[in-house]
């Protein structure tokens, strides 16, 4: 998220509502302009303050989820790994057990 459409809003809708006080309190045309105009200036400075912080936050958020990601992966890696070397150990052990019985059945003949 840019925000860059912010600081207008923000400043648009604040002199949009110092125009309409102002007309309702029937105040001079350069009254009027001279209170709209630092209104203007004040909310827009606001309103960067207000975009700066949005986009920080965005940022943050977007950080967070790609480390999380980061980390999901990390762990699945992990337990793809393990699970292959629990794969890799089961194969080993029935590797064993089968040339031990070989063996045995070996000695076992060779004793007749």
């Amino acid at each position: 998220m840019e925000g860059r459409n912010i600081p207008p809003f923000i400043t648009l809708t604040a002199a949009m509502i110092a125009c309409v006080i102002c007309i309702f309190r029937k105040a001079s045309l350069f009254s009027t302009l001279k209170i709209v105009l630092i209104v203007m200036i004040l909310f827009y400075i606001i309103g960067r303050i207000v975009q700066k912080i949005l986009v920080k936050i965005d940022h943050d958020a977007e950080e967070a989820a790609l480390q999380r990601q980061r980390e999901e992966q990390e762990k699945a890696a992990r337990e793809l790994e393990e699970s292959e070397l629990n794969e890799q150990n089961k194969n080993a052990d029935s590797e064993k057990k089968i040339n031990g019985a070989e063996q045995n059945a070996e000695n076992g003949s060779s004793l007749n």
